[in-house]
């Protein structure tokens, strides 16, 4: 009798916790269908102008400032890509205050003055606050503005500009030990270090704080370094953590004349955000850097950018405060299940449903869930794509000679998935690039990342020996869930029009242009996409790409080469997923999920980094060397600065 009535007291027990959390479930769906999301940009199209002003300022010409209300609507209302705006707007308000007229400095005061400048301010927007590049912008933008009103109060905040200061300080003193210990998470990206450049470079110019500059100048050695080292003949493309079409294919690679400054002395004129880079108020360019870039010797350079999402928690970044969600969120880890938790306390916290980037994460904001620890468990399952925007530690490999460089990611297999990601290629010299992937969406379908050019939609394994690299893709037979297709190949950009011949025979594609050679070698025969002659397709899901630099030099001629390539032998099993390659005497083995002993740990291998640990590194070459000491901190060049 006492177990039937216990039977029908738990039995009633379940019965009201089904009721509750159906209720709660219930009350949970009604609150999150009914979220309102912030428009990400402007419902029609708005120029702007502040770059143009402070160009025409800087070259003493007449203003019409009515030319800046576009900017300072954008900014009012906190569209995306709001932090851009505030780069020149701010070389304005420094250099040309008293050229600006009583009632627009009036209307400028009040658009700043009532700005959200960081996610932990109240109010709601779209913007993008968390990829490295915004993290920069928007701690530069608070902490000039600050410095700039630094009495008044902020309406967003209820700080004043002094408080401001400080907290923006501390923001992007976390930023720059970020780079200083572990690299650019958006590596060799030559969209956003234009970015990390106008940010820097506004620091550099205008902030009062001897220890904020000389870390921003550290840094930004650091990143031109990246660029001298990367660079051929002027282009800067190689692989990257965030890379799009253009950057793939090595198209306007001058890092918006960066690239031309460091060859040449050569500062382009400029209406964008390398203004006041080109200009150079503060920064006092090394001469080591420059020699870097005109090097040229055959070299190898291996660096190591960015951190595991295993790593986190051991380099104390595992928590949700500031400091680990920038770098979470920098390296662009939301989904991620060691990371899911966090991502949506973060979000509840800085009120971030309402942003048109992330609203798809409130399909996770049930009570339920939360309270029974559930996200991690549910994204497993689910697996969802977005796991593939996590930018992991990348093993950079760059084999660069006077004509050409061909570069990888080495074992770079963490993700099944990549967002953006750019993992293998070859640049012809400095004219164009050739590289392979896997599409992770269909031709024409541009309007999502990844896309057809665009990241992967399954990553490859690589591996490079010198100007050998070798690629295996392994594609499973069914998409995820979450995928939008899974197609059944591969492909490779090869634009027979750029090049000065062709020969492509089976599953061998060969190019040259100028002293430049590439091969190219599939497990199946290569043919071009109907109506295109630059995209080389190799059905199979199974399959390799082998991608072999020469040059007339190595080689003497394109036939000569040609014929080395064919000789070489080759052996693939689809079983164990293995490839052999012997090209000459070198033969080199991969074999897919095998992660090769790399021959260092440090997060740079090359001729020009002669010592690098957390507390000081030397870049040196030719008898100039520039020693940059982060923790101290200061930069001690060999030779006088240009």
């Amino acid at each position: 009798m006492a177990g039937k009535k216990l039977s029908s007291i738990f039995k009633k027990i379940i019965l009201a916790v089904i009721i509750l959390f159906t209720i709660i479930t219930f009350i949970d769906f009604i609150r999150i269908i009914n979220y309102s999301v912030y428009q990400r940009n402007p419902p029609v199209e708005i120029i702007t102008e502040e770059d143009k002003i402070y160009f025409d300022l800087v070259h003493n010409k007449e203003i019409d400032w009515s030319r800046l209300n576009p900017t300072l609507e954008f900014i009012s209302h906190e569209y995306d890509v709001a932090d851009f705006k505030f780069v020149n707007l701010l070389r304005i308000l420094y250099e040309f205050p008293g050229k600006i007229p009583v009632e627009v400095r009036d209307n400028i005061d009040k658009t700043l003055l009532a700005f959200r400048y960081w996610w932990d301010e109240p109010g709601e927007n779209s913007m993008c606050y968390w990829s490295e590049n915004h993290q920069i912008l928007f701690a530069s933008a608070e902490y000039l503005a600050g410095q700039l009103y630094v009495d008044k109060t902020f309406s967003k905040s209820g700080l004043n500009g002094k408080q401001h200061v400080i907290k923006a300080k501390r923001r992007i003193l976390d930023w720059l030990e970020m780079r200083w210990k572990y690299g650019f998470t958006e590596y060799y990206s030559a969209t956003y270090y234009i970015e990390d450049i106008a940010a820097l470079t506004n620091l550099i110019d205008f902030a009062k704080d001897d220890e904020l500059t000389v870390k921003c100048k550290i840094i930004l050695d650091l990143l031109l370094y990246d660029v001298a080292s990367q660079q051929v003949n002027g282009m800067f493309a190689s692989v990257s953590g965030r890379a799009y079409e253009h950057n793939r294919k090595g198209e306007a690679a001058d890092l918006g004349g960066v690239t031309k400054f460091l060859l040449r002395n050569e500062k382009i004129a400029s209406h964008g955000l390398l203004n006041g880079f080109m200009l150079f108020r503060q920064y006092d360019m090394p001469h080591v850097l420059r020699d870097i870039a005109n090097d040229t010797g055959t070299v190898i350079v291996e660096q190591i950018n960015g951190l595991n999402i295993s790593e986190l928690k051991k380099e104390g970044y595992y928590g949700t405060g500031d400091k680990s969600m920038m770098m979470q969120w920098g390296m662009e880890a939301f989904t991620n299940h060691e990371v899911i938790r966090n991502s949506l306390k973060h979000i509840r916290g800085a009120a971030m449903f309402s942003n048109d980037f992330l609203k798809a994460f409130r399909y996770l904001d049930f009570t339920i869930i939360r309270w029974l620890h559930l996200e991690p468990l549910l994204v497993k399952i689910i697996h969802p794509a977005t796991n593939g925007k996590a930018i992991q530690r990348a093993h950079t490999y760059t084999y660069r000679t006077k004509d050409y460089s061909l570069y990888s990611v080495q074992d770079h297999d963490q993700q099944q998935y990549a967002d953006q990601h750019h993992i293998a290629g070859m640049n012809m010299g400095n004219h164009f690039s050739v590289f392979h992937t896997h599409p992770a969406r269909n031709p024409g379908d541009n309007n999502h990342s990844p896309n057809y050019w665009v990241g992967y939609g399954r990553l490859p394994h690589v591996q490079q020996f010198k100007n050998v690299s070798m690629a295996i893709y392994a594609i499973p037979p069914k998409k995820n869930l979450t995928e939008a297709v899974l197609p059944g190949y591969t492909h490779a950009y090869f634009p027979v029009k750029k090049f000065d011949s062709v020969y492509i025979f089976n599953n061998y594609a060969f190019g040259k242009k100028g002293s430049v050679y590439i091969a190219l070698i599939g497990k199946n025969n290569f043919s071009f996409r109907p109506g295109t002659n630059d995209d080389l397709i190799q059905r199979g899901r199974k399959t390799f790409w082998i991608m072999e630099a020469g040059s007339a030099v190595e080689d003497t001629s394109f036939q000569r080469f040609i014929g080395r390539i064919q000789k070489n032998g080759i052996s693939f099993s689809e079983e164990n997923l293995e490839l052999v390659y012997t090209s000459g005497n070198k033969k080199q083995r991969l074999k897919f999920g095998e992660t090769r002993a790399h021959a260092t740990q440090a997060r740079f291998a090359s001729p020009y980094v002669q010592m690098a640990n957390d507390q000081q590194k030397i870049i040196s070459f030719q008898g100039k060397s520039l020693l940059l000491d982060f923790y101290n901190p200061k930069r001690i060049c060999s030779l006088p600065q240009e």
